[in-house]
């Protein structure tokens, strides 16, 4: 916590026996002041506002739902003060005073379990800290051939107290099994180091963390998915998955989430964070091949509920389809002339299909961000590429209005699914448009979900101009 000034907090905690819900007195002393003191959860990777309530010497906040059991953070504004354990939806009632760097509880022990555990972690990363400043000074002072020997040395005591912390977690956790705090310290508990032969080999190093990033994972607490400890290993481990984007890592992907299938919950929780992630259209961070691969593995589930069952396969039934390397299905279109084609009929050595809806103020932006790209207006002056515009809806109107606007870029070749079969047999998936794909000239799919942004690099990358 970086608190310059004292400031004492002292809250009491009251869940309400009727509607289990929460509320939450606040005294503040001290010169620091906020707009307003809140409490929020950072968990399954969403942040969610409970409480808030304006800045005062003595404030109540007031719980409209039930807090469910895990961690809060408490914030000033945006000045970070501290967090709080809700361990269990029963009646609470303790007191917090944070003073300085200083925190201490009243008659709440898992939260003095957690925050002395966190004082103990501390002075481990304090050591470790220390070993950064002095090969860093060693670095300016110490000529090369005895740097080396200095950075085996630091490198000895790095492995030693990094050993002495994960021991620390593990018999800290131990000893609090079964309750929040403990399945928090579990599920914080540092990997060990891959072996060595895995540190100079970088494909080894990535398959390792993936096979062991969930090993600590405290599944059989799913209260543990409500911490913003489990969300920021979650956002790591989403990183390092769109980091790899490689198909190969996808069964090792899978294996590792199924460690949470001990515990339908937490498997639950899991893969509605991570399906958040790398399956919505709408995410930078969306990995589509991972996307399919836990999500077939997750109608292999016994438990799987029917409801789930029913969405995953529908799911699939739209994205598992025109990979790169597949076919497209083919289809019929009018064109702006009125001539009746097939999107086979049409010749190119590639292809640049554009599925789209002519109001769609996002296919309006994209189109309006092609129509300056100097090495795509190239490509087509060659006669390489072709740019199919498609319209798939059920409105001669709109399609009559587009093509007759200055929106319809002559230099493409704009066309209607007059027939809607794109639509009715679900040719491709069209729920977030626009949506691109890059062919050869046999309609084989080179990029599927072609982003606006790597419609040039593509370009230059296979020299199409």
């Amino acid at each position: 916590m970086n608190i310059r000034t004292i400031t004492t907090i002292t809250m009491m905690f009251l869940t309400l026996a009727a509607s289990a819900q929460v509320s939450i007195h606040i005294d503040i002393k001290g010169d620091k002041t906020f707009d307003s003191v809140f409490v929020r959860s950072e968990a399954k990777l969403q942040t969610k506002k409970y409480l808030s309530a304006p800045f005062a010497s003595s404030v109540t906040l007031e719980d409209k739902e039930s807090m469910k059991p895990g961690m809060y953070e408490i914030l000033g504004d945006s000045t970070f003060l501290g967090v709080i354990l809700i361990p269990t939806e029963k009646n609470q009632k303790f007191s917090l005073t944070i003073d300085g760097e200083d925190v201490k509880f009243t008659n709440s022990k898992e939260n003095t379990i957690y925050y002395d555990y966190l004082k103990g972690i501390t002075k481990f990363n304090e050591c470790l800290d220390s070993l950064d400043r002095e090969f860093k000074r060693a670095q300016q002072s110490m000529p090369q051939y005895m740097l080396k020997v200095f950075v085996d040395s630091l490198s000895a005591s790095a492995r030693r107290i990094n050993d002495e912390m994960r021991q620390y977690q593990r018999r800290t956790a131990a000893a609090n099994a079964n309750t929040l705090a403990g399945s928090i310290i579990a599920t914080s508990t540092y990997l060990e180091d891959p072996p060595q032969e895995g540190l100079s080999n970088r494909q080894q190093f990535q398959k390792y963390y993936i096979e062991h990033f969930f090993d600590n994972f405290a599944w059989n607490d799913p209260r543990i998915f409500n911490t913003v400890v489990v969300a920021q290993k979650l956002k790591e481990f989403c990183n390092m998955i769109y980091q790899l984007d490689n198909p190969d890592f996808d069964p090792l992907i899978v294996a590792a989430l199924n460690k949470a299938k001990v515990n339908k919950t937490s498997y639950e929780y899991l893969f509605d964070a991570l399906e958040n992630v790398l399956g919505r259209n709408i995410s930078p961070y969306k990995v589509e091949h991972t996307y399919i691969a836990i999500l077939k593995d997750a109608l292999q589930y016994p438990k799987l509920d029917e409801d789930r069952n029913r969405r995953y396969t529908r799911e699939l039934g739209f994205i598992d389809k025109n990979h790169a390397g597949d076919t497209i299905p083919n289809f019929n279109l009018v064109l702006a002339n009125g001539d009746t084609v097939s999107m086979y009929d049409i010749q190119s050595e590639y292809t640049l299909l554009y599925l789209q809806h002519p109001t769609c103020p996002t296919c309006h932006q994209v189109r309006n961000r092609m129509k300056d790209f100097d090495k795509l207006n190239r490509a087509i002056e060659s006669g390489k590429l072709k740019v199919v515009m498609v319209y798939f809806e059920d409105d001669p109107q709109v399609w009559s209005n587009y093509i007759n606007s200055r929106e319809a870029n002559p230099k493409y070749l704009q066309g209607w699914n007059f027939d809607q079969t794109i639509d009715d047999q679900n040719l491709f998936d069209t729920r977030t448009i626009p949506y691109m794909f890059l062919l050869d000239k046999d309609k084989v799919v080179i990029k599927k979900d072609l982003l606006v942004n790597e419609i040039e690099p593509y370009i230059e990358y296979l020299r199409i101009y």
